[in-house]
């Protein structure tokens, strides 16, 4: 196996371990997250070679058999009138109740997507104003990009057998059964990244080509348009998908670019002169930039950190103090934005003097600045029982006073005779192990970043197939930099993009295969000469020690760490225990990767004579981490790291020197 799948794999293990073994209400278990993450480094190290030399062989040509997909669209239709029966007329949240609410009344705002709002809210309703027009319209939807799946995978490289085992694998989620009658506008967003990311995979196998048609052409901009009005951060995965595909794709260059550049002009005279001329009302947009930022401050204010009498005055103005302990979660800021009336006005007008305090308190406090951000985006990257999202699960009636509607409109009304079949399959997927499969939304991200390890392993240098990844990764970053909450309507995206990513891994192109050996071959002889050959070139060896003194960092850093924190040692005690770990460490790396020449000292001697260096290391270590945590008073570990950079220099020239005076 390849230096590069065993970094890969290593990442996945790491966090897959994190992912298991994560505790959001108290302290991570150290022991447990080294054993999770041992066990699963070494059944990825037998399996991951194997999975990756499995191979979907690209058809040259299928015709299409219309019986199939009547099958297929049989199949569709009836899961969603299963759900649309169950849920009828439809499943609503605030959010749509607002935006239901606009359609009605003619006033308009940007709070939630304009275009979402007139695309699945007032088109439908031009037919029959009752929000099941709504839920059929979505439903239509739906139906449409999953017909386009079946037909994508049956005429590239799927049976029929196994393109009917993916259908179902969706359709039959209890969350597909649930998000495909809720009117969120995370659930058209989420299933135009899913299209997006199918048509980057049909421009990818076939190099390019799938473009020139003008057909396709169209269909690539009506997704991109969705994926850009759908939801506000939809902006940065419209630009990198453009992006990329103009890079990699010099034949249609021109036309990504005029594309992209045309819909963003279009786009801010939409959001700017229109929005002014209709008095559309866009509020709100800075304060929900700062869900992730607030929450990290809200596990501050939680955990004893220190606030200044002005900052202590501005978390007053968004939020009563109050809030900021009785409606605190570590998850979400939700319920204390929701429960506070000045808090998006309060949060735009003081953006700045937010950023600011935030900025200082996680520097101040960097290991309360990874925990709180870990527990804030945990819905994404954790494998947790998912909840089917059972917040609204009431009877909810709305009406609007006057002459806004002519009739109420019933919401979640259950069926007696679908509504309780239903429930007791969910029940049954969530007790039994198919909730693994179906419902540890975690899991999606993981399969994801695992088919992106599988592509890299093949392709490395050849950047253009990791294209069909750029949408759903992109989006979980955003989500990850402005995550607000901890529905699974934000990562839904995941779930949907990790089947046909995963099914893009294994396939195989037609292209030249002494090319792509060729290109393995320089690459592992520039590996080999790298990290493998015994050389005294002192470039060479310094790359080499910048690993080997990288490892033992981690083993230095880590013990002091366990030593510190878990064992309660004083931290200069510590110190010195974690240094002698990481110097043998470091000796018998140095020794197999870095100076290789062959000696006349025996060993005792040659490690004594290493470790005297090393000695002298740890006095200088020992000093800069006195004068830096007892003198300037920075944190303990962010000491340790400054202190280890400047004797990691120390450490390789005395160390090439006493070699060169051994030879």
């Amino acid at each position: 196996m390849k230096y590069l799948d065993k970094v890969l794999i290593t990442i996945l293990s790491f966090l897959f371990a994190l992912s298991m073994t994560w505790n959001v209400d108290g302290n991570t278990n150290l022991i447990n997250f080294l054993v999770c993450f041992i066990v699963f480094l070494i059944i990825s190290n037998l399996i991951y070679p194997k999975i990756c030399k499995y191979e979907l062989k690209k058809k040259e040509s299928k015709s299409i058999n219309k019986k199939e997909f009547w099958i297929f669209g049989l199949l569709i239709a009836f899961s969603l009138i299963v759900a649309f029966l169950a849920y009828y007329p439809g499943y609503a949240t605030p959010d749509s109740l607002n935006q239901w609410k606009q359609v009605q009344t003619g006033i308009y705002s940007d709070w939630h997507p304009l275009i979402q709002t007139l695309f699945f809210m007032k088109l439908p309703s031009l037919f029959y104003n009752n929000i099941v027009s709504c839920t059929i319209f979505q439903m239509i939807f739906i139906f449409s990009i999953l017909m386009y799946l079946c037909y994508f995978f049956r005429k590239n490289f799927l049976t029929f057998k196994q393109t009917l085992i993916v259908l179902s694998f969706i359709i039959f989620n209890p969350l597909f059964f649930r998000l495909s009658v809720t009117l969120w506008k995370d659930i058209g967003y989420s299933w135009a990244l899913f299209l997006g990311t199918i048509l980057l995979i049909e421009i990818v196998i076939s190099n390019g080509n799938w473009i020139k048609k003008n057909r396709n052409k169209i269909l690539l901009i009506l997704t991109s348009l969705g994926i850009l009005f759908f939801r506000h951060n939809g902006i940065i995965c419209f630009i990198l998908m453009f992006l990329g595909l103009a890079i990699f794709y010099k034949d249609s260059r021109k036309f990504y670019l005029i594309t992209m550049i045309t819909i963003l002009i279009m786009r801010s005279i939409l959001t700017g002169p229109v929005y002014q001329y209709f008095e559309i009302d866009k509020n709100g947009g800075r304060a929900e930039m700062l869900g992730e930022i607030m929450g990290q401050i809200a596990y501050y204010y939680n955990h004893g950190v220190e606030f200044s009498e002005e900052e202590y005055e501005l978390l007053n103005e968004l939020a009563p103090l109050e809030l900021w302990e009785e409606n605190y979660r570590p998850t979400s800021f939700n319920d204390i934005k929701f429960n506070s009336s000045t808090y998006l006005e309060v949060a735009d007008e003081r953006f700045s003097d937010i950023i600011k305090m935030y900025l200082n308190k996680s520097i101040s406090h960097p290991k309360m600045a990874v925990v709180s951000y870990l527990n804030m985006t945990s819905p994404i990257w954790k494998y947790q029982r998912n909840i089917i999202e059972t917040d609204y699960g009431e009877r909810l009636e709305t009406h609007y006073e006057g002459d806004v509607t002519k009739e109420n409109t019933l919401l979640k009304e259950e069926s007696d005779f679908v509504y309780p079949y239903l429930t007791a399959y969910n029940n049954l997927i969530v007790e039994t192990p198919l909730r693994i499969l179906f419902l540890d939304i975690g899991q999606a991200l993981f399969v994801i970043l695992t088919a992106l390890a599988i592509t890299i392993s093949r392709w490395k240098k050849d950047f253009k197939k990791y294209l069909p990844f750029i949408l759903v990764l992109s989006n979980t970053a955003v989500i990850m930099l402005l995550i607000t909450g901890e529905e699974s309507r934000f990562v839904y995206a995941q779930a949907l993009c990790a089947i046909p990513l995963c099914i893009y891994a294994f396939i195989s192109y037609k292209e030249k295969k002494e090319r792509k050996k060729k290109d393995m071959a320089k690459t592992d002889t520039f590996f080999h000469r790298l990290f493998i050959e015994k050389t005294d070139n002192s470039l060479i060896q310094f790359i080499r020690y910048f690993f080997v003194g990288g490892v033992a960092a981690i083993v230095n850093i880590g013990m002091l760490y366990i030593f510190t924190d878990i064992c309660h040692i004083y931290y200069l005690i510590s110190n010195v225990l974690s240094f002698t770990m990481g110097l043998i460490v470091n000796y018998i790396l140095s020794k197999k990767f870095v100076f290789q020449e062959e000696t006349k000292l025996n060993k005792t001697k040659e490690f004594l004579i290493y470790a005297i260096i090393g000695i002298l290391g740890l006095g200088i270590d020992t000093l800069l981490m006195g004068i830096f945590t007892s003198v300037l008073s920075i944190y303990y570990m962010i000491s340790k790291i400054i202190s280890t950079m400047l004797v990691f220099i120390w450490n390789f020239g005395a160390r090439k020197v006493l070699y060169k005076i051994i030879k």
